[in-house]
């Protein structure tokens, strides 16, 4: 499950990016980039495939580094060694996190519908629902770079149809009005992935963000696929065991030195449960 858990998310970070003419993707053998055409750690993603033949990947990390754009190198531990993650240590990367990936059988799953008092959960079918969605992760970032380039990329895909990217769903969680939680459903070519389950600052502790996974989790069983994937903090994995996933290794995210601060946190970051 470990591949799929990778293919699900490598079909996610690169699903926008084929479909919107100044986004590229180069997918290779050996790694997937992606450049979003802005310089935001979030949306330029590499996944490492193949660190032994890494002479390819590298050249395209450092074709950001050239730009001065930040990105984020994304590598599934089990399908190397520490040798080869010294490749990328030394080439000028610094490992930033590690989230646990995980699986679940849709079959077994244990459902716990949660109700918040005030809460509606939606999914966004109109382009003011989409940038409502970029204004709480963007606010994850705080008064950052990172969170306004957030935003702008969501004011990007604000100009084109949601009906252009069908397997990316996204929903929304209004409390008493306001939005305050995001969360996405993948639908991949063989999985479904859970992703990007966010609350605002304000309104955290208070359940939110669990009813928001429970509820992506209502509807991943709603999409023709046996297995469930996601990626987990270390504060979200007791949530996720407990619903019936599975651990299938772990992920480390690295980037660029110079571009990194601990002030502003990963994509990555917001896949945790609040």
């Amino acid at each position: 499950m470990h591949l799929d858990v990778r293919k699900n998310f490598e079909e996610k970070v690169s699903y926008v990016a084929r479909r919107i003419n100044d986004m590229t993707v180069d997918d290779q053998i050996g790694f997937l980039s992606v450049d979003c055409g802005l310089p935001s750690d979030t949306f330029n993603v590499v996944v490492v495939r193949d660190l032994p033949a890494s002479a390819p990947m590298l050249a395209s990390v450092d074709r950001f580094i050239e730009r001065g754009f930040p990105f984020a190198v994304w590598y599934w531990e089990s399908e190397g060694d520490q040798a080869s993650i010294s490749t990328l240590i030394e080439h000028g990367l610094v490992h930033t996190e590690t989230h646990s990936a995980m699986y679940a059988d849709l079959s077994q799953i244990q459902m716990a519908p949660l109700q918040v008092a005030g809460l509606e959960i939606k999914q966004a079918t109109t382009a003011s629902d989409l940038l409502h969605f970029g204004e709480v992760v963007a606010a994850l970032f705080g008064d950052s770079s990172e969170g306004r380039q957030v935003f702008t990329y969501f004011q990007r895909l604000f100009t084109y149809p949601l009906s252009m990217f069908p397997a990316m769903q996204y929903y929304l969680g209004t409390f008493h009005g306001k939005v305050v939680a995001t969360g996405t459903l993948f639908v991949g070519s063989q999985t479904v992935g859970i992703y990007d389950i966010a609350t605002h600052d304000d309104y955290r502790r208070r359940g939110i963000g669990s009813a928001m996974f429970q509820h992506l989790l209502k509807q991943a069983c709603t999409q023709n696929r046996r297995f469930c994937v996601l990626q987990a903090s270390k504060d979200g994995l007791g949530i996720y065991l407990k619903a019936g996933f599975s651990v299938t290794g772990d992920v480390l995210t690295f980037e660029r030195k110079e571009v990194f601060s601990p002030e502003e946190p990963s994509f990555g970051s917001i896949r945790q449960m609040p």
